[in-house]
Order: structure tokens, then sequence, then C-alpha cells
């Protein structure tokens, strides 16, 4: 009955688990319309000089970010990372991050 118990929690937890990750995947793909324009809609930029954001670590993208808007990065097109970073809270960053992050990782190649 123990065992049971266990494994059933276990299960619910990870459900659980799985649908917020889906959600905030979901939340992310909204908040990075407009990354796409530069950073190809797939996260594969079509553009030389922009880098791709598919399957980059979220804490990368996060930091990344986190600098663009307080002027750490301004090399080549930083200026124009700048502007939109200015545009956006920490969550939208954590948001943004995760779903470039996991972006065509087998978990999320049905949502593409």
């Amino acid at each position: 009955m123990k065992k049971w118990l266990i494994s059933s929690c276990i299960l619910l937890f990870s459900n659980a688990l799985f649908a917020e990750e889906s959600n905030q995947f979901e939340i992310g793909k909204q908040k990075a319309k407009v990354c796409m324009t530069c950073h190809g809609v797939d996260g594969i930029a079509t553009i030389d000089p922009y880098p791709n954001l598919r399957g980059q670590r979220a804490s990368y993208l996060i930091s990344a970010l986190k600098d663009y808007k307080s002027r750490e990065r301004t090399s080549g097109l930083a200026i124009l990372m700048q502007q939109q970073a200015d545009a956006l809270t920490d969550q939208d960053m954590k948001d943004i991050a995760h779903y470039y992050s996991t972006l065509g990782s087998e978990s999320h190649s049905k949502t593409e």
C-alpha cells in the first residue's frame, strides 16, 4: 500500500511539473515573437550577424539579456538588443530563455 501511494504521488508530481514546463514553454513562445524577427522562427537565425538561440542554456540567455539591459554588452549590434531588453521584466527573460533552451528538445518537438 505504501509503495502504491508513493508511486502515485511521484506520478502526480511529475505530471504537474510537465504541465508547468509546457505552460512556460508556450508563454515564452508568445513573448519571443519579437525575437523571431532576427533570430528566426525556429531559433535559427537566417541573417549572419544574429546568433542562433535554439538550444542555448537558459542561464546563458538570461545572463545575456540582463547584460544588454544593464549596458554591459555594447559591441556589434548590441544597441538593438539593449532596446529589446529594456522592455523585458525578469520573468519575461526567464520565460523567453526557457522557450529557446527547450526549443527542439524531444519534449517540445511536437509543439513546434
